[in-house]
C-alpha cells in the first residue's frame, strides 16, 4: 500500500511540475491537458486520474508552489518575535515567496487568463484567502503599534498596501532596479522602511 501511494504521489507531483513549467512558459490558456500530459511524459488519461481539469491542475499547482515556500514564513508566529520584527518578516517574505516563485510571478505579474479561470471558477476560495489574507494583516498591524489604535480606515488601507506587495513582487527580479542589491538585501530593507520609516538605526547614533 505505501509503495502504490508513493508511486502515485511521484506521478501527481511529476504532473504538476510539468504543468507549472509550461503555465509559466506559456501562460495558462495556451496550456492544455495534452500539453502537460506530454511534458510529464504520460497519457492524457492519466493526468485525468489525477485532476478532473485544468483548473485543478493550476490550483494545485499554486498550492504546490506555496507550501515549497513555507521555509521563508518559518518562525512568523513564534511567540517570543516582537509584534513589529513580526511584521516587517511578513512584508519581507510577501517578496522573497513570489520572486522565487516562477508561477506565482507570473499569477502576481497579472497573467489575465491565470487569475480569471482562479476567481471565476472558485470565487468562494479566493474571497475566503482574501478575507484571511485581511484578518492576519489587520492582526499584525494592530500589534505592531500597540497600545497605539489604528482607525478602521487606516488599518484598511494599510492592509491594502500589504497585499498589493504579492503584485509588486515580480518586479524585484529585475536587476535595474535593485542597483546591486541581492533580492534578499533589497527585501530586507523594504521591510525595514515600512515598518520603522526612515529612522535611523540606534547603531547608527552610537
Amino acid at each position: 500500500m505505501t509503495s502504490t501511494r508513493s508511486s502515485k504521489g511521484k506521478k501527481r507531483l511529476k504532473i504538476l511540475e510539468a504543468a507549472i513549467g509550461l503555465f509559466v512558459a506559456h501562460g495558462y490558456r495556451k496550456t492544455s491537458i495534452d500539453d502537460i500530459a506530454r511534458a510529464a511524459g504520460i497519457a492524457k488519461g492519466t493526468v485525468y486520474l489525477y485532476f478532473a481539469t485544468k483548473l485543478d491542475v493550476l490550483y494545485v499547482a499554486c498550492a504546490y508552489e506555496k507550501l515549497r515556500l513555507f521555509a521563508v514564513l518559518d518562525g512568523i508566529e513564534a511567540p517570543t518575535l516582537d509584534a513589529r520584527d513580526r511584521l516587517r518578516q511578513w512584508v519581507r517574505a510577501s517578496i522573497l515567496m513570489v520572486a522565487a516563485s516562477p508561477l506565482l510571478t507570473r499569477a502576481s505579474a497579472g497573467d489575465p487568463d491565470m487569475l480569471a479561470a482562479l476567481i471565476e471558477a472558485m470565487p468562494e476560495r479566493v474571497g475566503a484567502a482574501m478575507a484571511d489574507a485581511n484578518s492576519f494583516i489587520g492582526h499584525l498591524l494592530d500589534a505592531a503599534v500597540a497600545p497605539a489604535q489604528w482607525t478602521d480606515d487606516e488599518r484598511h488601507a494599510r492592509a491594502i498596501v500589504l497585499q498589493a506587495l504579492t503584485r509588486f513582487a515580480p518586479l524585484v527580479g529585475d536587476d535595474p532596479l535593485r542597483q546591486g542589491l541581492s533580492i534578499e538585501q533589497f527585501a530586507e530593507t523594504l521591510a525595514d522602511v515600512f515598518v520603522d520609516g526612515m529612522r535611523v538605526p540606534d547603531r547608527a547614533r552610537a
